[in-house]
């Protein structure tokens, strides 16, 4: 038995000497890869009709793996919390054993009467050499329940706070989709335009080399021109391929593999954002109840105030209720079952005098910081809310200019356009106009997707949910729908304003008005 037993522990030894880093093989990582790339292509239901703004946010939700990992996050701290609960129990411990001996364990003994030792003239034995031995102990300390009884409540506000966080995810999601989705609404009008004029500059461009060539045109007059057309295709070929990177951006958000072909419903006009109809006071009483960061601050406080109280249960007295079912093969026993019970009570008195006045001056600090840290984030939300309201008017007023600068040069390339026919204006005039007129209002189309953008900044800042927390879980038409009728009841202004005991300012000014 004993060569056996220490061969395996020889063998155990050299296997531990025996580890080396092992990187992954080409094979490996071109395996990872193709695996990669199948679960991705199976992510997402592919797409098969006109994607609206609605059904866009729900996909993000769906199938966008940010948030689904987030989701992820959550539900892993709901089964850690399940875990901790189980900490509260108590302890049964099953053992269950054999001990062997190859000698007898004899012993002799001593008699000893008015301070005389009288050695004993034999030797007695009580162990057999050979035993089996077993036992079930039933263990419960009570400090231990305490302890883990806060540990759970803390874990519990670390459930809260994954689901704080989850909402922050999916608003700032939704807020990207938003301004994806407009940005690449732009590209599908305009890019159609955009080739177009790119395509007369280059009939443009060829016929002037031939000109050239024929010396139908002076050199440098040619050459100039075509210079003047060579930038004016170069800015073109940019934007254009800007565009492009709209819809990459946007695939990206909807969980879909990049390069997944999709259609967007364009609607003919862009729609209006609706009105809130909140002043800036009402903004900010939402956003202090209902942004994820301060009600993040505040289990964090509350998981602060706990490790307070379980640093001071600590210096408690520990007490432990025993007991155990037992069993021992030896035959020198008179029973060879028994149970036992007992009660036990440790103390740490030094620890208790030293540590207690330390343990609660931390405490009082970590309250401090605590409630500092919660009223800077308080502080930061309403700047955010100040800033959004100021970002959407500047966005507004930005969308309302280049609206009316558009509407000229559309004119301005339509009269080009006339003297071009009529032989008075020159052919690059005219193209340098049309690409003015297309530029212009490519940036309106833009300038209408920071609009939605700075007006799903304020959604964000005011901390509103922009999913029903019952819609998740639901396909993605449900989803979908929820979204839609969440999106018109905010266009509407249908905004629960909370009632805060505190005097409201007597300046208010009304933002997220209504824009064409």
């Amino acid at each position: 038995m004993r060569p056996i037993l220490a061969c395996v522990l020889i063998c155990l030894g050299l296997m531990a000497c025996t580890i080396q880093p092992e990187p992954f093989t080409q094979a490996e990582n071109e395996a990872r890869a193709a695996a990669d790339l199948a679960a991705i292509d199976v992510n997402g239901l592919p797409p098969n009709r006109p994607i609206t703004l609605a059904e866009a946010q729900a996909r993000a939700i769906s199938y966008n793996l940010d948030t689904r990992l987030q989701m992820f996050n959550s539900a892993l701290q709901r089964e850690q919390l399940d875990l901790t609960k189980l900490d509260m129990l108590p302890n049964l411990t099953a053992n269950a054993g054999y001990a062997g001996r190859d000698k007898s364990l004899v012993s002799s003994s001593a008699s000893y009467r008015n301070g005389i030792v009288q050695p004993s003239n034999f030797e007695t034995t009580s162990v057999d050499r050979e035993r089996r031995f077993a036992d079930l102990t039933l263990s419960w300390n009570v400090i231990d329940f305490g302890l883990s009884y806060l540990q759970a409540k803390q874990q519990a506000d670390r459930v809260n706070i994954a689901e704080e966080q989850r909402r922050r995810v999916v608003a700032n999601v939704f807020q990207q989709v938003r301004n994806a989705y407009w940005s690449a609404v732009a590209a599908d009008r305009m890019r159609p335009e955009l080739r177009r004029v790119m395509a007369e500059a280059r009939r443009a461009q060829a016929a002037s080399r031939q000109m050239e060539a024929e010396r139908e045109q002076k050199p440098e007059q040619a050459l100039r021109y075509q210079r003047d057309l060579l930038e004016l295709i170069q800015e073109l070929e940019s934007v254009d391929d800007q565009l492009a990177i709209a819809r990459v951006q946007l695939a990206q958000l909807m969980g879909l593999r990049p390069g997944t072909p999709f259609r967007l419903a364009v609607p003919a006009t862009p729609p209006r954002l609706g009105n809130l109809g909140l002043s800036l006071d009402q903004m900010e009483r939402v956003a202090l109840v209902n942004r994820s960061e301060l009600r993040e601050d505040g289990y964090n406080a509350r998981i602060v105030q706990t490790e307070g109280h379980r640093a001071l249960l600590r210096l408690v007295p520990g007490v432990t209720l025993l007991g155990s079912l037992n069993y021992d093969s030896n035959s020198y026993l008179l029973y060879n079952n028994w149970q036992e019970g007992g009660v036990r009570i440790a103390a740490n008195l030094i620890r208790i005098v030293t540590n207690y006045p330390k343990i609660a001056a931390l405490n009082e600090v970590q309250s401090e910081i605590s409630e500092t840290r919660r009223l800077a984030t308080t502080m930061a939300v309403l700047a955010q809310v100040q800033v959004s309201a100021q970002q959407y008017q500047i966005a507004r007023k930005n969308y309302e200019r280049l609206g009316s600068i558009s509407l000229i040069n559309r004119r301005i390339a339509q009269l080009s356009h006339d003297g071009q026919e009529a032989q008075t204006t020159p052919e690059l005039d005219a193209i340098r106009e049309k690409a003015a007129a297309a530029l212009t209002e490519l940036r309106r189309q833009r300038a209408y997707a920071d609009l939605q953008n700075a007006h799903a900044g304020i959604l964000v800042s005011l901390g509103l949910d922009p999913v029903p927390a019952e819609a998740y879980g639901q396909d993605l038409g449900a989803l979908t729908a929820e979204i839609s009728r969440r999106n018109e009841e905010w266009r509407t202004g249908r905004v629960a304003i909370p009632r805060l005991d505190e005097t409201p300012r007597p300046a208010t000014t009304k933002v997220a008005a209504n824009t064409p």
